[in-house]
């Protein structure tokens, strides 16, 4: 249809519109001195504001595109903070911050949802039917399942509905991480249905049709990931939820997909009640451009982000010196991802040397440990309640022992630097043993060789408290975690810790955002995924280091310099 092509071609043009028309219109209008009027300035920004809606592409785009405005909203969110530092008068101005940091949110926010097209063009998909088979299906039918079960009854249960007509040849063994043909899980498949009463298996039977009936021709590539991996806790929260669902509920199935925009919501509540609407809007921005964790990603998917809220809302009332609350939610997110628990450390080494100077440990710290370690116990405790008690845990170490050996293009950290080779195609099994095996070797070594050094070198360093406090010494998680675990790129939201440590040094700040644009720059030039997430973790290695080397990130901050008024 040319008439709809020629819509959805005007849809596209909303990098020529923001740099041919209203940026040089914005330019000639400051030149002529037109702008100091009042009323000229509101029509102006009206002007601006509906030719941005109007050019937005409201179809969706490809998230190739999505990543190439994220550059520009990181760029532009540096400069801005640039423009703070060095005081230009007209950044000077609370209201005229909050105003230009607001239209940076919004369109950071619906670039992030894909101009509301979310995972489809046109179809406007919201839910992320991949992700979510995995952990509504995992949680759901964990006590028959386990870590190592799902796909095996994903097969069976579509050799059942459709007559042994599969959508895939190949799947993943997950008790052993390599690629097998589908016959090698079938011919143990009877073990794995046994597990569950007739009922459930119907019910397991309705939800597997959902899928497939709903992912089509991409269901195969479900079968070809690497299971359900969170941990028990997660597993029991998850499942408690999804077990009242009923099979193959389309509605309900949308509704447990919406629980992460709402904590997502939440989250940023508690920063805007906690350190203001400036530094909300900025921790909204970076939220949206963090690289390696766009929508496509993790959005619309099932309980995802409770970690996030657990961690954020943490760490502002840790911020307010509400130190049990402050406990209680830094132990809910690691009992949900374990790596969150990399946040306290600076904390407790803080409270040890304190403890060892005046040999007391301070009451903030007494009421923040003994929080975190009765929430941890409890929620360990309740595990117990599984079907296999707390095997559960042994499975998920025996799962995560496999799941970090493998080798994924999405990952970020030291190893996966350190241990990269330019790939040359398809590998043979053997092959991809050897590259699994000299990737552990490389992560042991690096274990003893930096991350054992840089771990006494955070214990040393937090025994000073900072001028940025608790928070400050959070910070000094990051290279621990950069160094000593290998985390998928989406996991990089933690990140919005620099935002809320540094929201008063527009400076730092515009390094943090710097170095998202610089991982997109590269993007422009390099199409290997795994190499740009080796970029990815150099450009952060960087960035850690100058924070650590800046003498701004451990002296007293310039008030009059700060980002909140």
């Amino acid at each position: 249809m040319p008439g709809w092509g020629m819509v959805v071609f005007l849809r596209n043009l909303l990098l020529p519109v923001l740099l041919l028309a209203v940026l040089p219109a914005l330019y000639l209008c400051h030149r002529r001195g037109w702008l100091e009027r009042p009323l000229v300035r509101w029509l102006a920004g009206i002007a601006v504001l509906a030719a941005t809606v109007w050019s937005l592409p409201w179809q969706g785009v490809e998230f190739l595109y999505v990543k190439r405005i994220n550059l520009l909203i990181a760029a532009a969110a540096a400069l801005l903070l640039v423009l703070r530092h060095y005081r230009v008068p007209w950044t000077l101005s609370p209201v005229r911050r909050l105003v230009a940091l607001g239209c940076l949110a919004g369109l950071a926010v619906v670039n992030y949802c894909n101009y509301f097209a979310f995972h489809g063009h046109g179809d406007r998909v919201f839910v992320h039917l991949h992700d979510v088979a995995h952990y509504y299906l995992g949680s759901k039918y964990y006590q028959e399942l386990g870590y190592t079960d799902l796909y095996t009854a994903m097969l069976r249960a579509e050799a059942e509905l459709y007559d042994d007509r599969f959508k895939a040849i190949e799947a993943r063994d997950l008790e052993t991480y390599e690629r097998v043909h589908i016959r090698t899980l079938l011919q143990k498949s009877e073990r794995v249905k046994a597990a569950f009463t007739d009922e459930r298996w119907e019910d397991f039977k309705t939800d597997v049709a959902y899928f497939r009936q709903s992912l089509d021709q991409h269901y195969g590539k479900v079968l070809l990931d690497h299971g359900f991996n969170p941990t028990p806790v997660w597993a029991l929260l998850g499942g408690a939820l999804a077990g009242r669902v009923p099979a193959g509920s389309e509605r309900d199935i949308l509704l447990l997909t919406l629980l992460d925009p709402l904590l997502l919501l939440l989250a940023f509540g508690f920063v805007a009640r906690t350190f203001g609407l400036e530094t909300m809007l900025l921790s909204v921005i970076h939220f949206c451009v963090v690289f390696g964790a766009t929508f496509g990603w993790t959005g619309g998917a099932f309980l995802r982000y409770l970690w996030f809220f657990g961690l954020v809302a943490g760490l502002c009332c840790l911020h307010r010196k509400r130190f049990a609350a402050a406990g209680a939610l830094l132990a809910l997110a690691t009992a949900l991802r374990v790596f969150p628990l990399f946040f306290l450390l600076p904390l407790l080494f803080h409270a040890a040397a304190g403890a060892w100077r005046r040999r007391s440990v301070p009451r903030r710290y007494r009421a923040l440990f003994a929080s975190a370690a009765v929430t941890g116990a409890l929620l360990f405790a309740v595990t117990g309640l599984l079907p296999r008690g707390y095997g559960h845990w042994e499975e998920f170490h025996a799962n995560m022992s496999r799941h970090l050996v493998n080798i994924s293009p999405n990952v970020v950290g030291l190893t996966e630097a350190l241990a990269f080779q330019p790939g040359t195609g398809e590998v043979t099994a053997e092959e991809l043993a050897d590259l699994r095996r000299r990737r552990q070797r490389i992560h042991y070594l690096q274990l003893a060789v930096v991350f054992a050094p840089l771990l006494l070198l955070v214990a040393v360093v937090s025994r000073r408290r900072t001028s940025r406090g608790d928070l400050g010494l959070a910070v000094l998680a990051l290279p621990l975690l950069y160094a000593g675990l290998s985390l998928a790129a989406y996991y990089y939201a933690f990140l919005i810790v620099l935002i809320l440590a540094y929201r008063r040094t527009p400076r730092l700040l515009a390094l943090v955002f710097a170095a998202e644009a610089v991982a997109y720059v590269l993007m422009l030039f390099e199409d290997r995924e795994a190499l740009l997430f080796v970029y990815r973790g150099l450009a952060l290695a960087w960035l850690y280091l100058l924070l650590l080397l800046d003498r701004s990130a451990t002296e007293s901050s310039d008030k009059s310099a700060s980002v909140l008024p």
